[in-house]
């Protein structure tokens, strides 16, 4: 349909400009098969021959620098020492990078884009947190194992997905009723029940054992640290968003395809042979140890299949507007066997130092290679001048000296010479000496380029005695400097959007209420209603100076606001429990426990007990006794006073039963005596009028008990009230 803008001066809706009618929609054809297939194949192999002929030989060449495999040994004979430039740098490196980051028990923080989002923000930064530093399996490796990779090889690349778990669970059950039974099997997620009837009451109920299956479907958050060689990106990206593709390309088994919905037939024809990756040098050269390639014999459902899950801005519906798509396809051929729109590309990369305008940076092997290479040759030739300089080279005289003895550099053996002077020695002195302060400038150059020097790692004891605090602290400080520019983009450009896409993947996945334990609680939480567009802050340790003066400055600063919450309460307008709690916990941190909770409970989640009533003065307390006395006297009197009106009325009734009685009898006496017909009504009023005087005195004696109740209860406030004024003092004499 065409979209609306506006309505016209004419009241009809009008189409807006550069968009299709439908009758112009109708020319529009989508591409078809053989198109996308065209185009995906053509980004696939650009990115593929980018990824294993450019970066995958630069790759190997970092890993041999890492692990002593490079400079080679030039001459056979002479030294083949290497210096380990490159791997000092990255161990030293990488211990303080773990530190930073799992230190802490947050690594970032959700920050609310609104005040009502306050308590959302803080439940939302603690349950990733802990979803991923608790129940990611091997978290802490997988971070080390990207680290390691970003450090050595340029990039370390993280996969993070939504995986729809599904596990089948059995429980049986005894000695339940038909209805027990009819409510076991009408529970969630109840795939089969098998009844068997066993027994049955004495009231000829029948008893039966069920057996329940039950299919229970759980989604999880899963990340991966890919090898380098398995990603591909755009040679002419920017960044993952911006690549005209991204791909995660992998070997997976026919009986896994199978498994995802896939033809085994189809799967069959792009099968191979060869194990995982068998032709790629990246692969071979960090498995040479362990080759998986030419297994003739290979089980058919093993046989490996080519397969690359790709996401890719395609215009598939020729609407003029590209969209993100997930494409993937089998085979060398790049058979399109998955086609459909997504929201998110799961990649992340680490880069320690980053080039502007392209994805892939430079690695500290690219800045300390060029160094470990001089230092090798360096150290090679000072090995063979020494080796020269203890065992010096001999001249001897031809057919006058034996071979073989001379050759023999036995400690202490004969050579045999046939005349005096046969065997010279040709002194070579050792010039290793002189080749010293060259490594030392390179070590310079190297703490220059790196900011890891021996002062910063604290194995330079002579010049850290020799040097002032101020000069120690400096260097120091520079080297923390370049490890905390390393561990900032780290957390800025991988962990970042890593944490905005886990909470979009919570958001749009988890459906329902669920138990999470946070801050040592259990409580209930649904990502249904959380912001998934909040931003994240990184919450690491980062900052100048060592932890020592952080420590000293944060004790100084519990101090102060210790003063200030003796002198102004709790409720001041400078400092309050949850900032002490904040500093508190930052010091347990620095001290190296994870869990601030387990030693300072937070003040947020404090609910303060009932307090009890003050305890009354003696004079309250003698007040109190005397309205106790007083309202049991006036419930004494009120009581008599009921009970003489309870007695008058029921003296009344048998008063009248009474003269009624004698009434009647006096009426029949006379009747009989005099033979005449007696009025009975006058005698009836008159007896009337005798029971309105009695209930008249009954309302009369009822007033006077309410009159004394008002009584009493003023004489109660008028002794509450002059013991709640304030003493007089006696008048002077």
């Amino acid at each position: 349909m065409a979209e609306i803008s506006d309505y016209g001066d004419s009241g009809e809706l009008e189409e807006s400009p550069g968009f299709t009618t439908d009758d112009e929609a109708d020319f529009v054809e989508e591409m078809d098969e053989e198109e996308i297939k065209s185009y995906v194949g053509h980004l696939l192999d650009d990115a593929i021959s980018y990824s294993d002929d450019e970066l995958g030989q630069d790759r190997i060449t970092s890993g041999k620098y890492y692990s002593g495999h490079i400079p080679e040994q030039d001459d056979e004979g002479r030294s083949g020492v290497v210096s380990y430039d490159v791997r000092d740098t990255v161990n030293s490196i990488l211990p303080s990078m773990m530190r930073i980051f799992f230190g802490t028990k947050n690594i970032l923080t959700f920050t609310p884009n609104g005040p009502e989002d306050v308590q959302m923000a803080e439940q939302c930064s603690d349950y990733i947190n802990n979803l991923l530093m608790e129940q990611q399996p091997d978290f802490f490796n997988t971070m080390m194992s990207v680290f390691q990779d970003a450090l050595i090889r340029r990039t370390g690349v993280m996969k993070y997905w939504w995986e729809e778990a599904e596990s089948v669970k059995s429980s049986k059950f005894s000695g339940l009723d038909e209805q027990q039974a009819q409510m076991i099997a009408g529970e969630e997620d109840v795939e089969s029940v098998e009844m068997e009837q066993t027994d049955q009451t004495p009231d000829g109920i029948p008893l039966f054992n069920v057996t329940v299956k039950r299919r229970i479907k759980k989604g999880k958050i899963r990340v991966e640290a890919l090898p380098p060689e398995e990603f591909l990106i755009d040679r002419r990206a920017k960044s993952v968003n911006e690549a005209d593709i991204v791909s995660h390309r992998s070997y997976k088994t026919i009986s896994e395809l199978t498994s995802l919905g896939y033809d085994p037939e189809m799967l069959e024809e792009h099968s191979s042979n060869d194990g995982a990756f068998g032709s790629n040098e990246e692969f071979i050269s960090r498995h040479s140890d362990t080759p998986d390639r030419g297994r003739t014999h290979m089980e058919p459902a093993q046989r490996k299949v080519l397969y690359c899950e790709s996401y890719i801005n395609l215009d598939v519906d020729q609407d003029g507007i590209s969209e993100l798509r997930r494409i993937c396809t089998i085979g060398n051929s790049h058979n399109v066997v998955d086609n459909g729109p997504c929201d998110y590309i799961p990649f992340v990369l680490f880069c320690p130092a980053p080039e502007p305008h392209t994805a892939i940076g430079a690695s500290i092997t690219d800045i300390v290679a060029d160094i470990q290479r001089i230092k090798s040759a360096i150290l090679r030739n000072v090995m063979d001048s020494l080796v020269m300089a203890v065992n010096p080279r001999m001249l001897v005289l031809e057919n006058a000296v034996n071979l073989k003895d001379v050759l023999n550099t036995e400690v202490g053996s004969v050579i045999r010479a046939r005349s005096p002077g046969a065997v010279t020695q040709l002194d070579m002195p050792f010039v290793g000496s002189q080749a010293l302060p060259i490594l030392g400038m390179l070590d310079e150059i190297k703490s220059t380029r790196t900011g890891i020097t021996k002062a910063s790692q604290g194995m330079d004891s002579e010049n850290l005695q020799s040097a002032t605090r101020l000069a120690v602290d400096s260097t120091v400080k520079a080297a923390q400097a370049h490890i905390e520019l390393i561990a900032r983009i780290f957390a800025e450009s991988g962990l970042k959007p890593l944490y905005k896409g886990i909470l979009q993947l919570i958001h749009k996945h988890q459906d329902r209420e669920m138990m999470a334990r946070l801050r040592n609680q259990w409580i209930p939480i649904d990502p249904r209603y959380w912001d998934a567009d909040m931003d994240v802050m990184v919450d690491i340790p980062l900052g100048a100076g060592n932890d020592m003066e952080k420590m000293q400055f944060l004790s100084t600063i519990a101090q102060k606001q210790e003063t200030l919450l003796q002198q102004y309460g709790l409720e001041n307008p400078i400092v309050n429990l949850g900032q002490y709690h904040t500093t508190l916990s930052r010091m347990v941190q620095l001290a190296g426990f994870k869990d601030p909770e387990a030693f300072f409970g937070d003040p947020a989640q404090y609910q303060a007990p009932p307090q009890e009533p003050p305890q009354p003065t003696p004079e309250e307390q003698y007040i109190q006794i005397q309205a106790q006395k007083a309202q049991s006297d006036a419930q004494n009197d009120m009581g008599k006073l009921e009970l003489e009106r309870e007695k008058m009325i029921r003296l009344d009734d048998r008063e009248k039963d009474r003269i009624e009685s004698q009434a009647e009898l006096s009426i029949m006496d006379m009747q009989a005596k005099y033979n005449t017909q007696m009025d009975g009504s006058k005698l009836k009023a008159m007896m009337d009028r005798d029971r309105e005087e009695m209930k008249q005195n009954a309302a009369l004696l009822q007033a006077q008990l309410a009159q004394q109740q008002q009584a009493e209860q003023q004489y109660q406030q008028q002794m509450l009230a002059q013991m709640q004024q304030p003493p007089q003092s006696p008048p002077n004499a």
